[in-house]
């Protein structure tokens, strides 16, 4: 029953950014910001986790320019998996955990695996000790693929470095001995990584992207709150995924804080973000479970039919800025996500309280 007058609440349309002096050119504006507690971004855009807008070809792309992509969960967690693994693997200072294959392996399984992960070489080990490598110019010519990976493998004159080289150094060797892939080992002679010539190139030619400690690009992961949620979680953790999003529409319900707090004990090393709000008792319920990060709209979302369908909602400016009085005092980040229709809806949604914003129609349909 409604108690009182109605509360006025603004959306994007409603309202405008007043223009004012600015002595800051926008070559020199800095919009480094973060997704979650622990996640730092070089640009403020998240793309959302819709099975439509974002799989690892998106999120590869958007890392590269400074922002993060959340993977869509309308997958087993086999497969969402799967595509965590191929963001972190696309690029990094150093693969600290290379994909490798025994001497004794079929052809056949090293031309799937390197298939599999879109590479050109694949090193060989035997107990984790470096034997050799085999690469696309070893099989060029060889038709049958039954033979032991051993046959064809390259185990002479290995060109390796020592854990510890800079990826200055190692452009210096790749160079030096023309070609494209460094082994990184230890004393023993243990594969510890990889290098590659593409790895350093896209650092040079990707300045801005966003990664983590290891130099492997962002990204992060939808999870839900009921059903195989934990073993989905898990899965994903184990592909290094840098970020959990609890991804509901009703972030505020007991089901939802109940899962949130399972997943914050289960998965401490790894930063939690939850939602769907849209209030400051909302924000607060979540802030004090120990989330790493508020995601904020109930049904402003191009395609979101929650509004309509429950009657439920608050304008997403007003959103934004009640649910910000919670995560400012806590220190910890806020994601607009939906009603991004327009270029200049960005600024708004920060100007309202917002780290970032994250966006889906924008990028529905778009080629990488």
């Amino acid at each position: 029953m409604l108690d009182g007058p109605i509360p006025e609440a603004l959306t994007f349309d409603d309202v405008l950014l007043v223009p004012a002096k600015s002595s800051v050119l926008p070559s020199e504006a800095d919009v480094r910001t973060y997704f979650s507690r622990n996640v730092q971004l070089n640009i403020p855009i998240v793309s959302a986790a819709m099975d439509t807008v974002t799989e690892s070809r998106l999120a590869i792309a958007l890392a590269q320019q400074g922002g993060i992509g959340i993977m869509h969960r309308t997958m087993s967690p086999e497969q969402q998996a799967l595509e965590i693994d191929k963001v972190k693997r696309s690029e990094s200072g150093m693969i600290v955990d290379p994909v490798t294959i025994g001497p004794h392996s079929k052809i056949s399984e090293a031309k799937e695996i390197m298939m599999k992960y879109k590479i050109s070489g694949v090193p060989v080990t035997t107990n984790g000790k470096l034997v050799g490598i085999l690469t696309n110019r070893d099989l060029r010519f060889e038709p049958r693929s039954d033979l032991p990976v051993e046959k064809l493998m390259t185990r002479e004159n290995l060109i390796t470095v020592s854990v510890g080289t800079t990826l200055e150094e190692a452009e210096k060797i790749l160079h030096k001995h023309r070609v494209e892939k460094l082994l990184v080992v230890d004393r023993e002679f243990n594969l510890k990584g990889l290098i590659t010539v593409k790895d350093i190139q896209k650092k040079i030619k990707y300045p801005n992207a966003a990664k983590d400690a290891q130099g492997r690009l962002r990204v992060g992961a939808a999870v839900g709150a009921t059903g195989d949620y934990l073993e989905r979680a898990q899965e994903l953790v184990n592909a290094k995924v840098d970020v959990l999003v609890v991804d509901t529409a009703h972030g505020h319900s007991a089901r939802v804080i109940e899962a949130v707090g399972t997943l914050k004990r289960k998965f401490p090393d790894v930063d939690l973000v939850a939602g769907n709000v849209a209030t400051f008792e909302g924000a607060c319920d979540l802030v004090q479970l120990g989330v790493d990060g508020v995601k904020v709209g109930i049904g402003p979302g191009s395609i979101c039919t929650t509004r309509v369908v429950t009657g439920a909602g608050v304008p997403q400016v007003t959103a934004i800025a009640e649910c910000a009085r919670a995560t400012r005092k806590a220190g910890i980040p806020l994601i607009a996500d939906g009603g991004i229709k327009y270029s200049g809806d960005i600024p708004k949604a920060v100007a309202a309280g917002a780290n970032c914003v994250m966006i889906g129609s924008l990028f529905a349909g778009t080629e990488v």
